[in-house]
């Protein structure tokens, strides 16, 4: 019993969650007056539509009447109300037969209904893709702002293909759902409501019979629903796992074949897709079964109306144009049953992508502004590490109580092995992590009391790895600066140590560069951030093994360059190499997470540390290299 409750308390949460979502999905389109605008010419549309029918068995039984001698008879169609007088009144302003002239106003109003339709369905569904792509675009605009915004933090814990399948393939299902299954869905319940009210005029007993079919379509959809809602999580889960693995192996490539590992990263993808075989496989099973017999429930009442209304038009009751009009009116009621299983459908699909959408945009922003943060002015680039401790959890610190204080103008090299923790010292400063205990200071003030922007204006980083974008030369160099001259892009890429090579490609600095950089070697790219935080001139410098990808020259000729932009600037510098870190002001030995060893590279040599092995090991391997 207890379980049960428990089952129902879950399933009723998941009901409140996707209604809230769909609510949701609908702020987006209601504002608009072009919406409003659609849902007019809609209800007119279906009016139209609803009528035709009414003057379909009006035609029948004038055309019966007329040939059995009896005239038009009697008209019983909302239509005739407007129709009756209308040909009245061209029959005797024109001194037509009356009983054609009525005849021609009935069937030409088919056609015209027919043509109105079809313009107002123009209108409506022109002005349904403007509300669509406009309703689209905002989300996709909140879900790229949300990924924007979201902290390093975020992105450890998730993965690139899964991101980009809830930015595409999940925002794409909500806008086909504007597009198609939210007019469908109110269009249905029009028509549903309008056809009974009319059915009931028509023949109340045959009425009941047509609504007795009802709860069993009903019933049958609530089962598809019932079992085919959670696949449709699943099956979004797996796509982006798809999407994910597609990611990697491109990323990857130039690895998969180098290891020769094709087979094994087909498989990979071969047991993604397999998965997200068998769950749609499992989902059309059921369609399979719960749609046809949903068709088989509607076919039974239509068989029992004509049956039943048969034996009406025989007796009198009914006359053969109300039986006709009833089937017609039937099958409209019936078409939307039937479409109940698609639009159910795609209502589960839209709840489930607009789920994993808003996880997105509802992500919480781990690091952010206080309400009454400041701006960071003309920093001298005084910062202060006091008592630091931090870690990518709660439980595991990858920092311990670092203590630094590096006064503006320093030159601080920061010296460990892998997992040391060198990279979260300057992770942190900028922002990109907040620290777990203690504190980091600029100018004297805890960096949380700074808006995050304005500290990240003043620092400039150069990464092991840096990115370049799919653009020219001169773009990817002036990332981050506004309206930068010419002149200092050059200059910022001399220093750099890469204009000679721009300058020798087709287009200079408008020559494009590959997507990722592809076009240009480990070490131009690594050039190209230089001169990126070169022309950005911070006050805060930070070098991530910056030179790790160039040769001994090259690296030479950059600290050349480098000495200059040193001076009376705050600098991190992060490298492997001991020699390029002898003439920082203050060196700063990690191990595991822990400040060891600090100081000049002097002091740190006599102390005969870890800093002294290292730097005996390098220089010692690096003269053995030579005289071999």
């Amino acid at each position: 019993m207890e379980e049960k409750n428990k089952n129902m308390k879950k399933s009723q949460q998941s009901n409140n969650a996707l209604l809230s979502n769909i609510r949701r999905i609908l702020g987006y389109v209601m504002p608009y007056w072009q919406f409003k605008f659609v849902m007019g010419l809609m209800v007119i549309t279906v009016i139209l539509d609803v009528l035709t029918p009414d003057i379909i068995g009006d035609t029948i039984d004038m055309i019966g009447s007329l040939a059995s001698g009896g005239g038009t008879g009697k008209s019983q169609g909302m239509a005739s109300y407007i129709l009756i007088p209308l040909s009245n009144w061209l029959a005797t302003a024109l001194s037509w037969d009356p009983n054609y002239t009525r005849l021609g106003v009935f069937c030409f109003s088919i056609v015209f209904i027919a043509t109105s339709t079809g313009l107002l369905n123009y209108a409506g569904r022109y002005a349904s893709a403007w509300v669509t792509q406009k309703s689209s675009y905002e989300i996709r605009s909140s879900m790229y702002n949300s990924l924007l915004e979201q902290s390093f933090s975020f992105y450890d814990q998730q993965r690139t293909g899964q991101l980009m399948a809830r930015a595409t393939g999940d925002v794409s299902m909500i806008e086909r759902f504007f597009d198609f299954g939210l007019r469908s869905i109110i269009s249905t319940a029009l028509v549903a409501v309008l056809v009974v009210w009319r059915l009931y005029q028509l023949n109340s007993t045959l009425t009941y019979v047509t609504l007795i079919t009802l709860p069993f379509i009903f019933i049958t959809m609530r089962e598809f629903t019932r079992r085919s809602r959670p696949m449709w999580q699943i099956m979004r889960d797996q796509f982006g796992d798809i999407t994910a693995v597609f990611q990697e192996n491109l990323m990857g490539l130039k690895v998969v074949r180098g290891f020769a590992q094709e087979e094994q990263e087909e498989n990979k993808i071969n047991r993604e897709l397999d998965k997200y075989f068998n769950t749609h496989i499992t989902l059309g099973k059921w369609r399979a079964f719960f749609m046809p017999f949903a068709t088989l429930i509607t076919s039974t009442g239509i068989t029992l109306i004509l049956w039943l209304g048969g034996k009406l038009v025989m007796t009198g009751a009914l006359t053969l144009g109300g039986l006709t009009a009833f089937y017609y009116y039937s099958n409209r009621l019936s078409m939307p049953i039937r479409q109940l299983g698609q639009l159910s459908d795609m209502f589960l699909r839209t709840a489930a992508a607009s789920d994993r959408v808003f996880e997105i945009i509802d992500a919480e922003v781990a690091v952010k502004d206080k309400p009454d943060a400041i701006d960071l002015v003309n920093p001298q680039g005084h910062i202060q590490f006091k008592n630091v401790h931090f870690g990518y959890d709660e439980k595991n610190m990858v920092l311990r109580d670092i203590i630094l204080d590096v006064k503006p103008g320093v030159t601080v090299a920061i010296l460990g092995s892998t997992g040391s923790g060198k990279s979260s010292i300057i992770n942190l400063i900028p922002r990109f992590y907040d620290v777990n205990k203690g504190s980091i200071e600029i100018e004297g003030k805890d960096v949380r009391d700074y808006k995050i922007k304005s500290i990240r204006e003043h620092v400039g980083i150069v990464r092991q790895d840096p990115f370049i974008f799919s653009t020219s030369f001169k773009d990817n160099i002036a990332y981050g600066v506004d309206n930068p001259r010419m002149e200092d892009i050059e200059a910022a890429a001399k220093r750099a140590k890469i204009h000679d090579y721009i300058i020798s490609t087709p287009k200079g600095y408008d020559t494009f560069v590959g997507e990722r950089g592809v076009t240009v070697s480990g070490g131009q790219k690594q050039r190209i951030a230089i001169a990126r935080a070169l022309l950005k001139n911070p006050k805060i410098l930070i070098l991530d093994d910056s030179t790790s990808s160039v040769d001994t020259q090259t690296e030479h000729e950059i600290q050349q360059a480098l000495d200059e932009l040193l001076s009376n600037r705050t600098t991190f510098i992060i490298t492997q190499r001991l020699s390029s870190i002898k003439k920082a002001d203050y060196i700063v030995v990690l191990d595991n997470g822990v400040i060891v060893e600090e100081g000049t590279h002097e002091k740190l040599m006599q102390n005969k540390g870890i800093y002294h092995k290292l730097y005996e090991t390098q220089v010692s391997g690096g003269q053995r290299r030579e005289e071999d």
